[in-house]
């Protein structure tokens, strides 16, 4: 074998080998770049979970004393220093998933849910008597909650990337739920 076969071979076999190399080093970035999006997407979903539960607890509290103030027909209420202690406590909770919609979400994301968040307060300070509010006004703030809910789940479905048309609710009622009022004798 001469020499010039054999250089060419050992150059064949470095390129060959860098080439290897390469095309590897590649891929498994790219592997870990999926990776590293799919546990942030993941993070991103947890943390829209977590702020959509709590916004649900505190919505359903100022809902049961808000009943007992009689701003709505709704769930059956309970007492107000019950209901206080409920929102206050689902708040905390509420401020603690919120910063975390905050810092993981996009700006659309964050401008849903603070716009929600904003809705969820006066929906509670009604409820709390913190604010004076009649069943008029806690009627157009509860569906200003819900368009602001729903505008939410838009963000959120749009920054995930899921698919096709998300639920159409029917927001022109309060509620279609029963109420759990007895009537007054």
């Amino acid at each position: 074998m001469d020499v010039a076969t054999q250089v060419s071979a050992f150059v064949g076999v470095v390129i060959g080998g860098t080439l290897s190399f390469v095309s590897t080093a590649v891929s498994e970035r790219a592997r870990w770049k999926r990776d590293l999006k799919r546990e942030w997407t993941q993070r991103r979903f947890d943390a829209y979970r977590e702020l959509l539960h709590v916004a649900h607890i505190q919505v359903g509290a100022a809902r049961s004393l808000a009943t007992t103030r009689n701003l709505l027909d709704g769930p059956p209420p309970v007492s107000v220093s019950e209901g206080i202690k409920e929102i206050a406590d689902s708040d905390r909770r509420l401020a603690l998933a919120y910063e975390t919609v905050q810092m993981l979400g996009d700006a659309d994301v964050a401008a849903a849910a603070h716009a929600w968040r904003a809705a969820i307060w006066q929906l509670s300070d009604y409820a709390r008597g913190a604010i004076e509010a009649d069943a008029a006004e806690w009627e157009r703030t509860y569906m200003k909650y819900r368009e602001t809910r729903d505008a939410f789940h838009a963000a959120v479905r749009r920054d995930l990337d899921i698919a096709g048309l998300p639920y159409q609710r029917n927001v022109t009622s309060p509620s279609s739920r029963r109420s759990n009022r007895r009537p007054t004798p």
